[in-house]
């Protein structure tokens, strides 16, 4: 279900993500979608969740593989900017945050989960400036992505992550990223109990 509601965001937006549509979406009965997303708001906040659970759980794995100070920073560059915006979750992405902005409620829990990666960062044995600046450097650079704004590309691009890193790593280079990474992610099963519940 939380797949068909990615599907209608990434095909329409957020304004068409009603329970209606994610159910023919689905292709489940109404009474079948309420029993488990009561709510639009409801729906959002799964959505959300595995967003975001999704994204720290990438950077999570990436900061265990690499123990040294910094870490923690590296981890959330690599993970937010290693991949760059796919063009096929871009709009599903841009209408996931209008719906957040939309409504405070959403939006307060979307900066609670900001505000705990920011305390990782500025936690990571590194100078908290920097931590902080790696942070807001790759959401914008994220955000510039999937909005289209004037996105550095090429050589340009690749020399500021390289420059950002380097701010991330005291002391030497750091280990050269070794997994995948997801941008902040596309959407996709994460559960056996999401999955029981498309």
């Amino acid at each position: 279900m939380l797949d068909a509601a990615w599907r209608v965001l990434t095909r329409h937006g957020s304004q068409a993500l009603s329970l209606d549509a994610v159910a023919r979406e689905a292709a489940v009965s109404k009474g079948g979608l309420l029993h488990h997303f009561p709510t639009r708001a409801s729906l959002i906040d799964a959505l959300y969740d595995r967003w975001n659970d999704e994204f720290e759980s990438e950077v999570t794995a990436r900061a265990v593989l690499d123990d040294r100070p910094g870490g923690w920073a590296r981890a959330y560059l690599d993970a937010t900017t290693a991949a760059g915006v796919q063009p096929r979750d871009s709009t599903a992405e841009v209408g996931f945050l209008a719906a957040l902005i939309a409504d405070p409620e959403r939006l307060q829990r979307f900066r609670q989960r900001y505000e705990h990666w920011q305390n990782r960062l500025v936690q990571d044995r590194i100078d908290p400036a920097a931590a902080t600046l790696i942070r807001m450097a790759a959401d914008g650079m994220w955000l510039a992505e999937l909005l289209g704004l004037a996105p550095p590309t090429g050589e340009l691009r690749r020399q500021m992550l390289e420059a950002l890193r380097a701010m991330a790593t005291p002391g030497g280079p750091a280990p050269a990223p070794g997994t995948p990474a997801l941008g902040p992610p596309a959407l996709g099963p994460s559960t056996a109990a999401e999955q029981a519940a498309r």
